[in-house]
């Protein structure tokens, strides 16, 4: 594995096998941050999709040791699958509102 992991450790983190691409929607969705290790080997946490460092209390999570990228990058997926969660548990009562809104202004 690349940057001394081992399969055992990157399943931890990641929930698959290395070789495994195979994440359901559901999977992919709540891992929307990574962690990279620099060219000074320093490690840091991104949003996968953009690449951008991620932003805790305005701090970018760069320049981190590996178990703090780490405790970090699953933090933060775990406090984004915990919003949207929240947010789809929300939606329907929502969307039941604006309906019986309708028809009485």
């Amino acid at each position: 594995m690349a940057n001394g992991e081992t399969e055992a450790g990157h399943k931890a983190v990641s929930g698959c096998s290395p070789n495994n691409r195979g994440w359901s929607g559901h999977a992919f969705r709540d891992h929307q941050y990574g962690r990279r290790v620099e060219a000074d080997h320093s490690w840091t946490v991104y949003h996968v999709f953009t690449g951008i460092p991620a932003h805790v209390d305005g701090a970018p999570m760069v320049g981190l040791t590996r178990a703090h990228a780490t405790t970090s990058m699953l933090d933060l997926n775990r406090r984004n699958a915990e919003a949207r969660k929240e947010w789809n548990r929300t939606r329907p009562a929502a969307a039941e509102y604006a309906q019986t809104r309708v028809g009485n202004p």
